[in-house]
Order: C-alpha cells, then sequence, then structure tokens
C-alpha cells in the first residue's frame, strides 16, 4: 500500500495539526510514514503546505509532481495551485471556503469565481468532494474542528486505509481532552459527506 497526499491551505486552519493526526494515525497501524512541511508565511495567513507519504515501504517525505494521490484542499485558491502535484486519476478533497490574499485587496490581481475555480479543480480530478467544512465543524461544536471535518473526508475519501480508532487515538495524543468529543463529531461528519 502507498498513499501520497498534498495538505494546501492557508495559515490558522489547522493543516499541520491535521496533517500530524493523520501520520499518527498512519504509525499506529505499522505504516511507513514520511512528511514535509512548507510554511512560508503561515502566520500572516500565507500559503502552507504538507506533504504526508504513507506505505509499506515509504523513505522520501517529498512528493513529486504529477504523482500526488489526493490533494486534501482546506481552501479553495489553493487547492487550484496545488493541481500540479495531483495524478492522472487523483482526488481533490475541497472545503468551499475561498480566502482572499493580499494581492487581491491590493487591487493587484482580480477574485476569480468560486464555480471557475470549482471547474479547473474538475477538470484535472478524477474524483471531486466538495466539502463545506466550516459549516460542519459549527454543526461539530467548534468553526475550528474544520480539520478534523477534512480528516473525516479523508478517511471515507481514501476507503480507510487507516482505522478510525486510530485516527481518533491520534486526536486524543494531540488535543486537549476538552475538545475531544466536538473533534470526534466532526469526523463522523466529515465522513458521512463523502459516504452520502
Amino acid at each position: 500500500m502507498k498513499l501520497d497526499i498534498v495538505f494546501v491551505g492557508v495559515g490558522g486552519q489547522g493543516i499541520i495539526v491535521a496533517s500530524d493526526i493523520f501520520c499518527e494515525a498512519a504509525l499506529l497501524d505499522g505504516y511507513d510514514v514520511a512528511k514535509a512541511e512548507v510554511h512560508g508565511m503561515a502566520q500572516r495567513g500565507g500559503s502552507i503546505n504538507a506533504h504526508v507519504r504513507i506505505g509499506d515501504d515509504v523513505t522520501c517525505p517529498l512528493i513529486e509532481r504529477r504523482t500526488s494521490d489526493i490533494i486534501l484542499g482546506f481552501e479553495i485558491l489553493e487547492s487550484v495551485r496545488a493541481l500540479p502535484m495531483l495524478k492522472e486519476k487523483g482526488k481533490v478533497i475541497v472545503n468551499m471556503k475561498f480566502i482572499p490574499p493580499a494581492s487581491f485587496f491590493q487591487g493587484l490581481a482580480k477574485p476569480p469565481a468560486i464555480d471557475e475555480m470549482i471547474n479547473i479543480i474538475r477538470d484535472k480530478a478524477l474524483h471531486l468532494f466538495k466539502i463545506d467544512g466550516t459549516s460542519l465543524a459549527i454543526e461539530a461544536g467548534n468553526a475550528l474542528a474544520m480539520n478534523t471535518v477534512l480528516l473525516g473526508a479523508l478517511l471515507a475519501a481514501t476507503n480507510n486505509p487507516i482505522r478510525e480508532d486510530s485516527l481518533r487515538e491520534a486526536i486524543s495524543y494531540k488535543l486537549e481532552s476538552k475538545y475531544l468529543d466536538t473533534n470526534f463529531k466532526a469526523l463522523q461528519l466529515g465522513r458521512k459527506c463523502v459516504l452520502n
């Protein structure tokens, strides 16, 4: 088994936490894991991505262009920017959140329409899963659980190479106990969104 995933979004969306949780769950299930991160200006809302590779024999953490099985997009524009990483017949899971970069506010660029960005993704991906992660996280009890909603969607879209129990255990390692019930509910809502 081999699975290459590119987690993308902007700073503050919990991308690194989500990728850490997924890697921990993969380790609990006995897989080799390799991970690399690019933070950029993450604390100022800049682009951020994490390459996650799990499998039976993984050595290098970096995913080459056109070889990623999945792009897990926490934001639409960053998902579009990551498309060169996606392999032919790959999958994209995208949170339907658009966060305009600073260049749009400075008048240096015109924001693309959301429908246009989704069509670009649809042209490149064999499977596209559109997730309203923020609304589902609010339903779970906290908007900050959006990253866990996307982990649930990832779990379902990959046909569960990682056991849900392992993902729950990894969440328990990473988060304070007072946030666990909300995040477990967010995980389930993300799974259901893809399975239905």
